[in-house]
């Protein structure tokens, strides 16, 4: 068996050199037929395991033009496969939290307005000049 490995680099990224890889191993008939060995599992485990590398979105776009990319250089016998998309950033962690934070209402404080009155009266001072 001989292992295959697809590395994935994401266009402005902030770390340019950093690329993300997805692996398998074929036998001889699997190297002469790569249309026939990317099932809907492998295409699955796939895309799961890049989007969790690189915390992008990989819609069936994206994972069909690595797949098409792929099997070419299967096919012409390159073990590795560069390429590199423009990806969307997926959610952070933080928008997954799913707290539902302090519900109670807090106590009222009422001000104290016993010191308050008017300095002039109700209505303002008038000037006539």
């Amino acid at each position: 068996m001989i292992k295959y490995t697809l590395a994935l680099k994401v266009k402005d990224c902030p770390n340019p050199n950093e690329e993300y890889q997805y692996s398998l191993s074929l036998n001889l008939h699997q190297e002469n037929n790569p249309d026939k060995i990317f099932t809907s599992e492998i295409l699955q485990s796939m895309r799961t395991s890049l989007q969790n590398q690189s915390q992008c979105l990989i819609n069936d776009n994206h994972l069909n033009q690595m797949i098409n990319k792929w099997i070419q250089d299967i096919k012409e016998g390159y073990r590795s496969c560069p390429i590199t998309l423009d990806l969307p950033r997926g959610p952070s962690p933080i928008d997954q939290l799913e707290e539902a934070g302090n519900q109670e209402m807090p106590t009222p404080i009422y001000p104290d307005l016993s010191e308050i009155a008017p300095c002039w009266g109700m209505l303002p001072p008038l000037n006539f000049c």
